[in-house]
């Protein structure tokens, strides 16, 4: 039996090391252009950059907006590493810096990140992400993923286990954190499966107006079971290419149990409304008004501006969820 083979068969299995470092790339397309990093929250800062610009790596102390002028059109790879209690950093500062950002390496070697409130808000011209962006991540909890990604219109899908190793993510833990990737057509099985924390607002406006997105997986939601306090809000409002999947909360069969106590009151004001013409295929939609709930969920428009086209059983869909 080959080493790998055995490590396997004894059940230890290969675990990558931590990067020493959170490096990205930045790209400028004439002389004197900036970049900036926003070490937005925190104390006991301790930040070191190398702004890959041909000068020595410098070390920050004090929170707020550090910034780096290059001298020439090109590629740049910066570097950040260090550490900071409680802290949020977020790559780009306007709106004229953060489309510079074209890839993003996995975030390592920066000890006493809090959480990624807008990290890459606005960071248009990134397209991919990496694997395991936040595996190393794991403290991170409150407001964990607040409007990370809000406005990244060029990813065009999300890598399996995103969020895999975060699983102490809760209140407010995926507010926004999608909104406005107008770029997204689907996303992948599991993406919050391990984040079983998550609470208050937690699922509030995370794909609001992600206007490309079409499809969704089965069980996106089956295990988010502390969700509370307008926890789906506008989750996919604006979303008018989506094809609705009946199976995204609940597995068949559970519809008396899914959200009955102990688990907390729920709020759907808005969560699947269209905002104009349906352009995706007919789906089905989940069908929260046989569920059994702790308590009168709120409904408010929760299904608004679809029809028989959009989903097949429209005529089931009471008005107090948005029917006719």
């Amino acid at each position: 039996m080959g080493y790998n083979a055995a490590r396997r068969h004894r059940g230890l299995q290969y675990q990558r090391p931590e990067p020493e470092c959170w490096q990205f790339t930045v790209e400028t397309t004439d002389i004197n252009q900036t970049f900036a990093v926003n070490i937005d929250t925190g104390t006991d800062v301790d930040i070191t950059i190398d702004w890959d610009d041909g000068c020595p790596p410098v070390n920050y102390t004090t929170t707020g907006v550090k910034s780096c002028t290059y001298p020439a059109a090109g590629t740049y790879y910066p570097k950040i590493t260090g550490s900071i209690t409680g802290g949020n950093i977020q790559l780009g500062s306007s709106a004229d810096d953060r489309p510079r950002l074209k890839a993003t390496g996995v975030i390592g070697g920066v000890v006493g990140l809090a959480n990624f409130t807008t990290t890459f808000y606005g960071c248009t011209g990134l397209t991919s992400l990496p694997t395991d962006l936040f595996r190393y991540n794991t403290a991170v909890s409150a407001e964990g993923f607040y409007g990370t990604f809000v406005g990244c219109t060029g990813l065009t899908s999300l890598p399996t286990d995103l969020f895999r190793y975060n699983t102490l993510v809760s209140t407010e833990g995926f507010y926004l954190a999608f909104a406005g990737c107008t770029g997204l057509t689907s996303l992948p099985e599991d993406l919050f499966r391990y984040n079983t924390l998550v609470s208050t607002e937690g699922f509030s406006q995370t794909f609001y107006g992600c206007t490309g997105l079409t499809s969704l997986p089965v069980d996106l939601f089956r295990y988010n079971t502390l969700v509370s306090t307008q926890g789906f809000y506008r989750t996919f409002r604006g979303c008018n290419k989506l094809t609705l999947n009946p199976w995204i909360f609940y597995a068949s069969g559970e519809e008396s149990t899914r959200f009955a106590s102990p688990v907390p009151a729920q709020n759907f004001t808005e969560c699947f409304q269209l905002t104009g013409a349906f352009g995706g295929s007919q789906g089905t939609a989940p069908a929260l008004w046989d569920c059994t709930f702790n308590g009168a969920p709120t409904t408010t428009n929760c299904f608004t501006g679809h029809s028989a086209a959009s989903v097949d059983n429209y005529g089931d869909i009471p008005t107090a969820w948005g029917g006719a």
